[in-house]
């Protein structure tokens, strides 16, 4: 890890905290944001409109960006023919981020050696998704958070959103209806 070079799309909460364990490691960690701040961590902040750029200069892209309009297949053909050949993806945010024909074609060609998978653009992954079986692709079940603690911190966020609420005060975590994060 400490020889690599990260690109983490996405440096809001889930990725933020990506680039912050990745630069303990060691890694050279670019990001993307959109008001171009830096984050603690973060070599080089870069808008989205120039991934293409650092593609070659990266072994593995963690996405963790939302589904928005601005986002839909970003990851596309272009971008998976920038990357340096044998790259690793790491997709946690939203399946529709990622143009999956074109993934798949760069896997097939050795462009992305390795596929982490927690999102796809249909969910669940269609029984016939050669993403199933192709040996360069870990599929997980969307749970990429999964932590014995999750229960327990999902019911106590509803708890003191439930009070906030009746107290007339802002929630916590709400969801922003046009950016949908």
């Amino acid at each position: 890890m400490s020889e690599q070079t990260i690109l983490v799309l996405g440096l809001g909460g889930i990725g933020r905290v990506v680039a912050q364990k990745l630069h303990a490691l060691g890694a050279r960690v670019i990001g993307t944001s959109r008001s171009g701040t830096g984050v603690p961590g973060v070599h080089e902040v870069v808008p989205l409109d120039r991934i293409a750029e650092v593609a070659p200069t990266v072994d593995a892209v963690v996405n963790t960006l939302p589904g928005t309009a601005a986002t839909e297949h970003l990851l596309d053909k272009g971008f998976f023919d920038a990357l340096r050949p044998g790259a690793t993806l790491v997709n946690v945010g939203r399946g529709s981020v990622v143009d999956e024909a074109a993934l798949i074609e760069a896997l097939d060609s050795g462009r992305v050696g390795f596929a982490a998978l927690d999102v796809f653009e249909t969910e669940p992954l269609p029984s016939h998704s050669p993403l199933w079986n192709h040996d360069h692709v870990l599929v997980s079940p969307h749970t990429a958070a999964l932590s014995p603690a999750e229960d327990r911190l999902i019911a106590e966020l509803f708890a003191t959103n439930a009070t906030r609420l009746l107290d007339g005060e802002s929630l916590l975590n709400r969801v922003d209806t046009v950016e949908f994060y």
